[in-house]
């Protein structure tokens, strides 16, 4: 049997688990475990209490809120703390059908979470009513897409009502879904990501990486052998080394702005198809408006009118505001590069029906753009925190063609998160762990930052990581970016 040595001492009582010798009628004594772990989760009677696994194994339950404890503090931990090999796999059947209320903290470390199949619900792992209160921390665990693997996102609470969330957490975990959901919709009933490892870009909390996995769980984009399988502070170098501001007694941190990952624009069949409205200031023969948009690198794309030279516009009205904080123009396969734009304006406005009427506000100027090979990306980041329906480009010249001028797509990316000041009392460990930023990362003092938070805490001890200070005296010169190296 592995022993955490300190970790264990500092419970006030341990109640032992074992699917293999085990037995329900035990009294749950390391000479006589418990064989589930829901018989000794409902075994508790005391706050502070460890639920340790010490046999690797399947450990099936009916549902995840069945190793919940609604009245106690608990944490349950496995033997996966510490060695990959000795595997604990929760084993879950289906999924919950009532409302929970968790009086206390519960805290999971370092379970494979599986779902055996969609029995219950075919999108999440967890489901409970309304009423519910949740009060959970997922450390080092592995949410498994096999057997079966959930669509929409982890766990779901209430319908109309909702519950009430004291925490909700997921720390150094590796969540192997691929999820439609993101941030948007799940947000209020998912928690936080803490220095995730993700299959998909659900979630911008800070921290996270996006990535593919080996067959142990690790990241395969990230160079590490730590994992899940390395205690508390998994991920070691790669995730908990985080930088703190500190100034007049205070402590500052930044959260860079979040941007989707694909244009938000449909694949348009025709200017009105599938949704919202594709304009231009007119179009040559076919080559109209929604070319620009159906997500097909083409020969030229959209067309202004013959003879209309360098002078044109071309956008999309989406059927609800939006916050467009990047934007593309793409070139088609053939090399006419004369007919490109060359000098333009990004617009966006709130009353226009069809492009050409309503009024415009400028959100970005570019001029001098050139083209010199084909299906070539223009990419440019605005700073823009204003929701619009619609958005033109609205250029005034091209690249020296007189008939007329082309665009193979233009795409649009939506703001998810807006960047944020962070202020905060502490230092403490959780303010480094939750709202420090990534050391491999540079802060742009140029920037502006959108959102201001102030975070109030109390005191508390560090765990095994240590702090490291170094003094900048930003009287003497003027800064402009951070590095951290």
């Amino acid at each position: 049997m592995a022993s955490f040595g300190s970790f264990i001492d500092s419970f006030a009582k341990v109640l032992y688990v074992d699917g293999t010798t085990g037995n329900d009628i035990n009294n749950g004594s390391v000479a006589s475990p418990f064989k589930t772990i829901s018989k000794a989760v409902s075994s508790v009677t005391m706050d502070n209490t460890l639920i340790y696994i010490i046999k690797e194994g399947v450990y099936t339950e009916t549902k995840l809120s069945a190793i919940f404890n609604v009245t106690y503090e608990i944490t349950i931990a496995t033997i996966t703390l510490r060695d990959k090999s000795k595997r604990v796999i929760l084993n879950l059947t289906s999924i919950s059908g009532g409302t929970i209320a968790m009086k206390k903290l519960n805290r999971i470390i370092g379970l494979i979470i599986q779902k055996q199949n969609s029995a219950g619900d075919a999108r999440i792992f967890e489901y409970l009513f309304d009423g519910t209160t949740i009060n959970l921390s997922f450390k080092n665990c592995v949410w498994d897409k096999t057997p079966y693997s959930p669509t929409s996102y982890l766990m779901y609470s209430g319908n109309s009502n909702g519950a009430t969330i004291i925490k909700l957490e997921y720390v150094n975990c590796c969540i192997l879904p691929t999820f439609s959901d993101r941030d948007v919709n799940t947000r209020t009933t998912q928690g936080d990501f803490i220095n995730c490892a993700i299959a998909n870009n659900f979630t911008s909390d800070v921290g996270n990486i996006v990535t593919t996995f080996d067959a142990d769980y690790n990241p395969t984009t990230q160079t590490t052998t730590n994992g899940v399988y390395n205690g508390e502070f998994a991920w070691g170098s790669m995730k908990y080394i985080k930088v703190i501001l500190s100034s007049n007694k205070r402590f500052y941190s930044t959260t860079p702005s979040k941007i989707s990952d694909t244009t938000i624009i449909p694949k348009m069949t025709n200017n009105a198809a599938p949704s919202g409205l594709a304009f231009s200031k007119g179009a040559y023969g076919t080559n109209e408006a929604y070319l620009a948009f159906n997500q097909i690198d083409e020969n030229e794309g959209y067309c202004s009118t013959n003879s209309s030279g360098g002078v044109g516009f071309l956008g999309y009205k989406f059927t609800a505001p939006k916050i467009i904080a990047k934007y593309v123009v793409r070139n088609g396969t053939l090399t006419s590069f004369k007919r490109l734009p060359r000098n333009w304006t990004f617009e966006g406005s709130n009353n226009s029906t069809n492009g050409l009427d309503g009024t415009w506000e400028v959100l970005d100027r570019r001029s001098k753009q050139t083209w010199n090979t084909p299906i070539t990306d223009k990419v440019f980041e605005i700073d823009n925190i204003k929701a619009f329906t619609a958005y033109r480009i609205n250029w005034t010249a091209n690249n020296g063609a007189t008939d007329y001028t082309s665009v193979g797509e233009l795409k649009m990316f939506e703001l998810l998160s807006i960047p944020s000041l962070i202020a905060m009392t502490d230092n403490n460990e959780s303010s480094f762990q939750k709202y420090g930023m990534n050391f491999d990362s540079a802060l742009n003092l140029s920037s502006r930052l959108n959102r201001y938070t102030d975070i109030q805490s109390s005191s508390a001890a560090f765990g095994l990581g240590k702090v490291f200070k170094h003094k900048a005296d930003l009287n003497e010169k003027r800064v402009g970016k951070i590095i951290f190296k």
